[in-house]
C-alpha cells in the first residue's frame, strides 16, 4: 500500500543552512494510498480545545493512528534527515474553509508554527502548498497567537515569507520544521465550499532541540 515508487528522484534545494526534500510522484500507487487514507470519516481535530472556531468558520481534521506498514517510508525519510521519529503513525491534515471574513487569507497567513524537527508533506491536493518564514519574525509574534483554534489567520506583515513549497498530487515536501515557521499557503479560495485540502505528514525530532509548545499542524 505504501510502496514508494522505486523510481523516484530526490530533488534538493538550500535555504539558511539547511536542505528542503522535494520528491514528485512519491508513492508507486498514490490512488489507493488516498482511498485509505481519505475515504473515511477523518475525525475533527483538538475538539477539547476551548474557544474554537473549528466547524464554525473552518474544518481541521485529523487522522491518528498507528500502522507499521509506513515503517519503510519513515526510515526513508530518516535516512534523509538524520533524526528520529516515536513510531509509524499514520498522520493526516484535511481542511476546508467556510466564507466568512474571518478567513481573510487576502490580508493574513494561516497559523504560522514550527515544530519539533523536520516535517514531511505528500500532497494530495494540486493547490495551496505550505509557506516557510523567517525565524527572525516568529519568537514574539507567537506570542500572540493563543489558541490554535481561536487566533488562527496573522496579518501578513508580521512574517517574512522565504518560500512557497506548491502543492502537487503525490509529491513529498521535507523541511526543517523546527527551524522555519511554516504554514499552509492559502493563496486563493479552492478550499472555501465543499473541496477539502487533503495530505499525509511525518514528523521527525531534532535532538538537539527541546520545545515546550510545538503545534503539528502543517
Amino acid at each position: 500500500m505504501f510502496e514508494i515508487n522505486p523510481e523516484i528522484k530526490v530533488k534538493k534545494e538550500y535555504l539558511l543552512d539547511t536542505t528542503i526534500f522535494i520528491v514528485d510522484d512519491f508513492y508507486k500507487n498514490p490512488d489507493e494510498v488516498f482511498n485509505l487514507l481519505f475515504n473515511r470519516e477523518v475525525p475533527l481535530w483538538k475538539m477539547d480545545q476551548k474557544p474554537s472556531y473549528n466547524t464554525i468558520h473552518f474544518e481541521d481534521r485529523r487522522t491518528e493512528e498507528y500502522n507499521y506498514a509506513l515503517k519503510p517510508v519513515y526510515e526513508f525519510l530518516q535516512g534523509l534527515c538524520g533524526q528520529t521519529y516515536d513510531d509509524p503513525f499514520l498522520i493526516t491534515n484535511v481542511h476546508k474553509f467556510f466564507k466568512h471574513d474571518f478567513n481573510n487569507y487576502k490580508e493574513c497567513i494561516w497559523w504560522p508554527h514550527r515544530d519539533t524537527g523536520y516535517n514531511g508533506i505528500v500532497y494530495f491536493s494540486d493547490e495551496c502548498g505550505t509557506n516557510l518564514y523567517s525565524p527572525d519574525f516568529y519568537d514574539k509574534s507567537a506570542r500572540e497567537l493563543g489558541n490554535e483554534h481561536k487566533t488562527v489567520w496573522v496579518k501578513k506583515e508580521k512574517y517574512k515569507k522565504l518560500k512557497t513549497i506548491e502543492s502537487k498530487f503525490n509529491r513529498l515536501a521535507f523541511f526543517d520544521g523546527l527551524k522555519f515557521p511554516h504554514g499552509m499557503d492559502i493563496c486563493n479560495d479552492k478550499y472555501f465550499y465543499d473541496e477539502y485540502r487533503y495530505n499525509q505528514v511525518f514528523f521527525f525530532d531534532n535532538p538537539t532541540y527541546k520545545m515546550i509548545n510545538t503545534h503539528r499542524d502543517i
